[in-house]
């Protein structure tokens, strides 16, 4: 018979095998989580918003030519109605000039002269876009101008300022408002909140409208008046950009213009210009304004002709529209998609 003789090997202490079970650990925990670590020290993208975006405006956005023969050049263009500029023809931002009348409140017009329009009313107006927000909540958040075109002894005399807040209160809910008072925060001023920390998130504010007040005459001067700083404001004003309540610039003529309305861009106001104006560029043919405009990183670009014209063949349509990354201001991670896909 032959035996053989086998040696167990040598246990190794406890402590040894701690240490070897670390080491295998940390090995291949680096194999594993490798692509983490890696993404963890890339920096984190900026989040998108509401001045990271370029989008089409219309001018007078109720506005229907009169009728009859000759026209004058200026009056003649006709939008579709506030819901259909929005679905069909990408306009996110719109203009509506309202006058007091005795009895029936703020109705909606340009002139005497140039009266008719797709809804009467200021809050037919304001129902309007809301009834296509409610159905598409993941847009962007609309701006609306508000141009009251009473004389200011009028507006004063009527309380016209504090009617347009009470139809605005009466549709869009404060819930679905983007205020002056969102977007200041802590910051002393409205000028402080762009400048220094930025408009809200985009994500945090789709599905809302922001209103402002289209005027810089003694109409404005008697609204921020009443409504220090804008607080507890329902509309933003349009004014200098050395003003504490500075958050929204407008310059209409982007040739002019061209510099100022860069420069406040990159200093993080938002920015409204026009494309064209009067009608002129629409009887030219001639888009040398509008790509001015886009060149400016204005947010907001207010056309009389947003495509729903046939009869006219110029339409401003955004590149890669709705809404397209502002050339100026957009992360380099921004894409339209992203912005809005509807």
């Amino acid at each position: 018979m032959m035996w053989t003789h086998t040696v167990d090997a040598p246990s190794a202490p406890p402590a040894v095998l701690l240490v070897l079970t670390l080491l295998l650990a940390t090995s291949l925990s680096g194999c594993l989580f490798s692509t983490g670590d890696v993404e963890e020290q890339q920096e984190v993208l900026e989040p998108l918003r509401m001045n990271h975006i370029q989008m089409k405006g219309t001018h007078n956005s109720y506005h229907l030519k009169p009728l009859g023969g000759d026209l004058i050049a200026q009056y003649n263009y006709s939008h579709a109605p506030l819901a259909t500029q929005a679905q069909d023809f990408q306009v996110r931002q719109f203009e509506i000039d309202v006058w007091f009348i005795p009895g029936f409140g703020l109705r909606v017009y340009h002139n005497p002269y140039d009266s008719r329009s797709t809804c009467a009313a200021f809050s037919d107006c304001l129902a309007d876009l809301k009834n296509w927000s409610d159905a598409n909540p993941a847009h962007v958040p609309l701006w609306v101008m508000v141009e009251p075109k009473d004389h200011e002894l009028v507006v004063s005399g009527v309380d016209i300022l504090e009617r347009i807040e009470a139809d605005i209160d009466s549709v869009w809910p404060r819930e679905r408002r983007v205020q002056p008072d969102d977007v200041r925060g802590n910051s002393t001023t409205l000028r402080d909140a762009v400048m220094e920390r930025g408009w809200p998130i985009l994500d945090d504010v789709r599905g809302k409208a922001a209103f402002a007040l289209l005027d810089k005459s003694e109409i404005r001067d008697a609204y921020v008046q009443n409504n220090p700083g804008l607080e507890n404001a329902t509309m933003f004003v349009v004014v200098e950009e050395d003003a504490p309540e500075a958050a929204l610039i407008s310059w209409t003529d982007p040739e002019s213009k061209g510099d100022v309305l860069r420069s406040a861009v990159e200093a993080g106001f938002i920015v409204r210009t026009r494309p064209d104006s009067d009608t002129t560029e629409a009887q030219q043919g001639n888009y040398s304004r509008f790509d001015l405009a886009l060149a400016t990183g204005a947010h907001m670009l207010s056309t009389d002709f947003p495509g729903n014209d046939d009869e006219v063949g110029y339409a401003i349509w955004i590149p890669d529209g709705p809404v397209r990354c502002n050339p100026l201001t957009a992360p380099a991670h921004c894409t339209s998609a992203a912005l809005e896909s509807l």
